[in-house]
């Protein structure tokens, strides 16, 4: 016990140390990291201005995403989305919608085009991407229905045509959007979506709104009605398992500093608002009857310095402005003269000291009462007070170590460690394949039988399911396999690439590959790798938001040096994993515009650079199927996964009522 207790002792301070030295290192290196900023953003300003010049007809595009980065000719970031819909099919209601609704869609207060780019192709230019216009744009280009000869009976031969759509390239002189109708007998069709990423993260076009999907407060349909007898405690069961709520431990965005914020912001506009009213000339006139004094003369001056500063209306410096607003207020150098004068006379201090006596005296009492009276809210905001500088204690625990949960996470495996083994590096040309629906109820059997969420279960699957395709594939293959994880709920699912919209961040999240192919072994193994990710990733999962949504991190490094970065940190990442959950309680299924019932839906997020397969676990209307993006010239075929990932679900049931039977007879 004593060499154990030392050991951890001793761990524990080098991992103290090592934080240390990462905090100071960040703190000696921001200044570089400024003058970054700063060169990186001058650069691209003086770029785009030559390219403006060099190129007057492009328009380019200002920001850089690591989307944007990781392009190559070869391996372009399109974003893939498959639908399945119980309706009739008819071409052309499609074509009049997408072209009046979306494409002519115009804005009511400016009377521009929502989504003017939906008319332009993309090019690249010195590395940046420039939008052309198109004086031909035709809807026939760019949404397709398959003859209705080509009708397709099964999933199998489904899957061979979107993979043969797939391989097709987009014409480069058309805008980078499709979408192609696949018929399916007289009471089905699919819906097959291509749109480059620079459409939803530049113009925000939602792919809800590109796939004419109603909104989820209207219209939609339950597959399974939830009871209206459903009981406080399952419902509180179920906010338990979701992933929303394991989530919560990775970050706690501060309550108190914004309520805190919001009231000062409050208290300082009633301050000036007052001070305005009662001590500007413009507002007040009467103010110049009273006895000038420095509190009097320097809160005008205040008011004068804060009217130049907004002053909008001339170009002039700000001396002009400071002058012509007192001008315009009647103040001059005699006020302030007499100012100091009646502040520093005699009476005027012998009647503040009365004043403050007669205060003290009859104001006190009156003063205690109230106090007496608001007890309640002084509390309150005692309480916040004192939440907010513990807030702000997380804040810069969480900023201290940011520093070393970066190197440690990014850096160090670099050098030394796991790699990627004999993985396949991509080539360019991708193929998708997805699971039959999987009956979600046979996912909460596991999840009754072992206490394990059903996101953890669902990967542990996933990752099952993998170890045995690379054992098949002969690959090399580490005791775990660094993936990028993203969890989405169903209701954001198509507002992933929109940069209007505020997202979850990514996890570096490893899978268990050295498991024996033990099913509870994987489920243990997956639950403790969740938990220390969640446990320690906080400053990454915050640092993948900020870059999702406002691009940070591509704003401190030129473009050429952003792209090589990230294809050399790719290659610890082979794998990017989405999930997307779906609340126990609410199964309901999307419905098109005018009525139709989407039954399935597959996502799919473009694997780039060095990654070289995407996988997606879709929750969707009480089913659940795995989707996989991958290299088309990829042996074993991508498809193994999924029927890996098929077979493996008795066995974990099998495993989950067996180690349950275990648990009850120790008990």
């Amino acid at each position: 016990m004593t060499l154990e207790h030392g050991h951890e002792h001793g761990h524990h301070g080098q991992n103290c140390i090592f934080t240390w030295i990462s905090f100071v290192l960040a703190v000696v290196s921001t200044p570089v990291l400024c003058m970054c900023y700063l060169t990186t953003s001058i650069g691209r300003f003086v770029l785009l201005r030559f390219l403006k010049k060099k190129y007057p007809d492009l328009e380019f595009i200002k920001s850089v995403s690591i989307r944007s980065a990781m392009d190559t000719p070869d391996n372009t970031g399109y974003v893939v989305v498959l639908l399945k819909v119980i309706g009739d099919f008819d071409i052309n209601l499609m074509k009049h919608t997408i072209q009046t609704d979306i494409v002519e869609k115009y804005d009511r207060v400016s009377g521009r085009l929502c989504y003017p780019h939906l008319r332009c192709s993309l090019t690249k230019k010195w590395m940046r991407y420039a939008w052309i216009k198109t004086s031909k744009f035709s809807i026939d280009n760019h949404v397709i229905g398959l003859p209705e000869t080509k009708s397709v009976p099964d999933e199998d031969h489904i899957m061979q045509h979107v993979n043969d759509i797939i391989a097709s390239h987009i014409p480069p002189e058309l805008p980078q959007w499709q979408i192609t109708m696949i018929p399916v007998g007289e009471d089905s069709f699919y819906l097959l979506v291509r749109i480059h990423h620079l459409y939803s993260s530049e113009d925000g076009i939602g792919l809800s709104d590109l796939l004419l999907l109603k909104p989820d407060d209207g219209g939609l349909k339950h597959s399974e009605t939830a009871s209206a007898s459903v009981s406080s405690s399952s419902g509180q069961h179920a906010d338990a398992d979701s992933i929303q709520n394991i989530l919560s431990t990775v970050y706690q965005a501060p309550t108190a500093l914004p309520r805190l914020s919001e009231h000062l912001s409050e208290i300082c506009a009633n301050t000036w608002n007052e001070l305005v009213s009662t001590y500007d000339p413009l507002e007040n006139p009467k103010v110049f009857r009273r006895r000038p004094n420095v509190f009097i003369f320097g809160t005008m001056l205040v008011i004068v310095t804060a009217s130049a500063a907004r002053d909008k209306t001339t170009k002039r410096n700000f001396a002009h402005k400071l002058k012509r607003e007192m001008t315009r207020r009647d103040i001059r150098f005699r006020y302030m003269c007499e100012s100091l004068v009646n502040t520093f006379h005699p009476a005027l201090w012998v009647s503040f000291a009365w004043w403050l006596l007669v205060k003290c005296i009859l104001r006190l009492p009156i003063t205690m009462l109230l106090m007496v009276k608001n007890t309640s809210t002084y509390v309150y905001w005692t309480y916040v007070l004192l939440y907010s500088v513990s807030e702000l204690i997380y804040l810069a625990r969480l900023m201290y170590y940011a520093p070393s949960t970066v190197i440690r996470e990014l850096v160090l495996p670099f050098f030394g460690g796991p790699d990627r083994g004999t993985m396949r590096e991509p080539e360019g040309s991708k193929c998708v394949c997805w699971s039959r629906p999987i009956d979600l109820d046979l996912v909460n059997t596991i999840h009754d039988n072992t206490g394990a969420a059903t996101c953890e279960i669902q990967l542990s699957m996933l990752a099952a399911a993998l170890q045995e395709y690379f054992a098949l594939a002969g690959l090399r293959c580490p005791k775990n396999v660094m993936t990028t994880t993203r969890f989405v709920s169903k209701a954001n699912l198509f507002q992933l690439n929109n940069r209007h919209v505020v997202t979850n961040g990514l996890l570096a999240l490893p899978l268990p590959m050295d498991t024996d192919r033990d099913p509870m072994y994987s489920l243990h193994q997956m639950q403790e790798c969740l938990q220390e990710a969640i446990g320690n990733q906080t400053a990454l999962y915050i640092a993948s938001m900020w870059q999702i949504d406002h691009s940070l991190a591509t704003s401190f490094l030129p473009s050429p040096m952003v792209s090589y970065g990230l294809h050399f940190l790719s290659k610890k990442f082979p794998l990017t994993v989405t999930y997307v959950e779906e609340h126990k309680l609410d199964r309901k299924r999307r419905m098109l515009l005018w009525g139709q019932e989407v039954d399935a839906i597959l996502y799919w997020r473009p694997p780039q650079a060095n990654v070289c397969m995407s996988l997606s676990i879709i929750n969707y209307g009480g089913h659940l199927r795995l989707a996989v993006m991958a290299d088309a010239n990829m042996t074993p075929p991508c498809k193994e996964i999924v029927s890996k990932y098929e077979g493996n679900i008795p066995e974990f049931i099998t495993a989950a009522e067996n180690y349950a039977k275990i648990v009850n007879t120790s008990d």
